[in-house]
């Protein structure tokens, strides 16, 4: 298996350093192996040598690994930023798929009433609608946005999370279908145009606030930064 993995990532490094040690020793060479060329990356089988059997595995490994404290105080200011800023009832500096559906559960009730569906708490407060979940996925995509916006690629933050989060609101109490209902995509291609829509959202958000939020981003870094110190930074206490 880590040879697969060598081979895939690196193939063109091992073509390219093996052909030249075989050449600086060609005289040392048995006659038989000095016409022999290397395999060409388009033959090689399953497609091993471009990267696309195990590049996702290496990647995760990358993620696994990494630790780049100031990667993730940018991703978690940019949370925090977007949740202070559209008024969610939460401060979670890594947001998540399943604080996101509880998130927006809550906020419709917690008990059915006699037509069992559930009793809204007001319009201003509940998330149960097409406004209230794009608020919740420009939450998820923050981090996502702040780090496409300075890295070539995500390590710090999770663009899956939205796209569960409408899943798992999706596969809810028929309760909360109801009262969602017109809220949710319909489809593959509508759930790729609200996760798209609330990226380019959180990225202009984020651009046109990056004062505060590099501000935020800082003082995460310190290290001594709790939720008040993070709300002066906001006001501008």
């Amino acid at each position: 298996a880590i040879t697969t993995v060598v081979v895939d990532n690196f193939f063109d490094a091992l073509v390219t350093g093996g052909s030249a040690v075989a050449k600086m020793n060609e005289d040392k060479l048995p006659d038989g192996a000095k016409n022999l060329n290397a395999p060409k990356k388009e033959e090689m089988p399953l497609g091993i040598g471009t990267g696309s059997v195990t590049g996702s595995v290496v990647r995760g490994m990358n993620r696994l690994m990494s630790d780049n404290t100031e990667r993730d105080c940018q991703c978690e200011a940019a949370a925090v930023f977007a949740a202070y800023s559209l008024g969610l009832p939460c401060f979670a500096f890594q947001p998540n798929a399943l604080e996101g559906a509880a998130l927006v559960v809550e906020s419709m009730g917690e008990k059915p009433n006699d037509n069992d569906q559930f009793n809204l708490q007001g319009a201003m407060d509940s998330l149960a609608s097409d406004a209230g979940l794009l608020k919740v996925l420009i939450w998820l995509m923050a981090p996502v946005a702040m780090e496409l916006s300075k890295y070539p690629q995500l390590m710090a933050s999770e663009p899956r999370e939205a796209s569960g989060f409408l899943e798992r609101l999706a596969n809810k109490s028929q309760y909360a279908q109801s009262a969602l209902e017109g809220a949710l995509p319909v489809d593959s291609e509508e759930t790729d145009a609200y996760l798209r829509w609330a990226l380019a959202e959180a990225d202009l958000l984020l651009r046109n606030n990056a004062k505060a939020v590099d501000e935020l981003s800082e003082a995460l870094a310190g290290g001594a930064a709790t939720v008040g110190d993070c709300v002066a930074v906001l006001e501008e206490w």
